[in-house]
This record gives structure tokens, sequence and C-alpha cells, in this order.
């Protein structure tokens, strides 16, 4: 359709060009215009035709110019229009991801208590119906009484694990630093990796609950991405506080690495961690070779903007 107007707006400008063609020679219009100019030479009126040629081409290179402008102006509206709808299919995708996680932990949580906390109530049950047994022998209330507590500590580690996974309670009993410490711990006696920590004296008290819990998650969330992907030996981890104030992640493996950037941080492990960063609007840089692990800095204000 724009190719058909550029034909037709130029068959226009053809064509009044010729009709102005054929009236200049008809009227002759060159010599009545030299006779006008001889007549006014005081005047410089035969200087004009050169300043309309210039006046011409300086209209020429402005509208050129403004038009170069235009298309630099769409080119760039484009790629943001692109842009929006790269964030939108990205947040789209985000959002279904997140919901199916939720609902796999919502089943895992409720295959947990239908097969293992079902049951193990249902035990209880049944060694208290036999100490209500008037014909039991004292011998079986004892190993009765004992299946009752094994069955009351495997509820109570079922719970814990069951609460770990909705809200990281060590925060609130131990503080940021020492909960990334335990957690660290437990990772590495879980994984066989080993991971040195580096996490001097935080200030918990000028952390927000949110930062806390997302600086925790961050940290978990990478150890277990380098437990199942990077086929590491060593994990050092650092958190500390800059001097501006924030506070500064950094994760490094010393494994396999990730075999492009670009492909490998659309998994939805990384693509949560940018999301809990972006959520506090800190900063998230990856950094990898193949063969040379993986980094992760991540910094995070302290003092959250709480006016928007």
């Amino acid at each position: 359709m724009k190719i058909k107007q550029a034909w037709t707006d130029s068959l226009y400008v053809l064509a009044v060009a010729l009709v102005f063609w054929a009236v200049a020679t008809h009227w002759e219009l060159s010599e009545h215009i030299a006779a006008f100019s001889r007549i006014h030479e005081t005047d410089q009126i035969d200087e004009l035709p050169f300043l309309l040629i210039v006046l011409f081409l300086g209209m020429t290179w402005y509208s050129w110019r403004r038009s170069m402008e235009a298309r630099q102006e769409i080119a760039e509206r484009i790629r943001s229009e692109q842009q929006v709808q790269e964030l939108l299919r990205h947040n789209s995708d985000l959002a279904q991801r997140l919901f199916t996680a939720q609902e796999d932990e919502r089943r895992a949580l409720a295959r947990e208590l239908h097969d293992e906390m079902a049951q193990t109530v249902t035990a209880i049950r049944t060694e208290a119906a036999v100490l209500t047994a008037h014909q039991a022998s004292p011998h079986e209330v004892h190993l009765s009484a004992q299946r009752i507590a094994d069955a009351a500590q495997q509820v109570s580690q079922m719970t814990r694990n069951m609460l770990l996974q909705l809200r990281p309670m060590a925060l609130d009993s131990m503080g940021l630093r020492e909960a990334v410490l335990a957690l660290c711990q437990q990772w590495q006696n879980s994984s066989g990796i080993e991971c040195e920590c580096e996490i001097p004296d935080l200030m918990d008290s000028d952390a927000q609950d949110y930062l806390c819990v997302t600086v925790y998650r961050l940290v978990q969330e990478a150890l277990t991405n380098v437990a199942k992907h990077s086929r590491a030996t060593k994990v050092l981890l650092n958190l500390h506080t800059t001097s501006q104030g924030n506070l500064l992640l950094t994760i490094r493996d010393n494994g396999q690495g990730l075999p492009s950037v670009q492909n490998n941080s659309q998994g939805f492990g990384l693509l949560g961690m940018r999301e809990r960063v972006a959520s506090l609007k800190g900063s998230f840089h990856l950094h990898t070779e193949p063969g040379q692990g993986v980094e992760i800095s991540i910094e995070l204000p302290v003092k959250l903007d709480t006016s928007a």
C-alpha cells in the first residue's frame, strides 16, 4: 500500500513538472525573467534565481534531516514496543511457572500429609489402642510407648520440614547471618560439596523482613542450582555490607560453568532469582565460562523505598 502511494505521488510530481515545463516553453518564461532582471539590475534582481536555488537545496537538506530523524524515532519506537512485548511474554511465562511451582509445592505437601503424616498418626492410634488394652503386658506397653515416641518424633520432623518450605523459621530465631550459615552447613552435609562462607556481622535490625527472606531464598536457590547442575566440589559464599549500606551477596563455584548465559539464564531457578532481585530494585550479575564455574553477584538495598 505504501509503495503504491509513493508511486502515485511520484507521478503527480512528474506531471506537475511537465505542465510547468510546457507553460514555461509556451510563454518563454526565462526570456521574460532575463528581461525583467536587466531592467532592475540595480536592485540585484538577477541574483534571485540563484538565491531560490540555494534556498531549495537548503530546504531539501532540511527535509532530509527531519525525515532521517523521524525514521530513527519510528525505529526506536518499534524497538521499544518489541521490548515491551518481550517483557510481557517474559512476565506471562514467569507467572505461569510460578503458578506451576505453587501447585507442585501444594501437591508435594498434600502427598506428605496423606502418605507420611496420616500413616504415622494411624500408627500412633494403633499403638495407643495397644496401651489401652487390659491384656497388654508391661513389656508390650513399654514397646508401644517407645514406638509412639518414635512416631511423634517423626511427625515433629515432618512438620519442621514442611514449615521450612513455607517459611525459613531460622530467620526469626537466629537472624539473617546465623540462618544463612546454618543453611550452608546443612546443604554441605546433604550435598557433600564443600561450602566456605564469609559472612561478617550483619546489622539484622536494619534489614526488613522481606529483604532477609529474599536473601535466604536467593542463597537457597543458588546452592540448589550448584548441587543440580554444576558438578562442583567447592562453593565460596560471601555476604557483607557495602560502603553504600547495601547487601552484597556473591556465590562462586568451581564447577563446569554454563555453556551459554543467554540460553541458561532463562531457567526457572535463575529467572526466579532475577525476579526476586528486581522486586527489591537490586542488581543481578552472572559471569560464567565453560569449565570455569559460575559466579553470581547480587546487590540489594537495605533501606527499601516504600514511598512508591
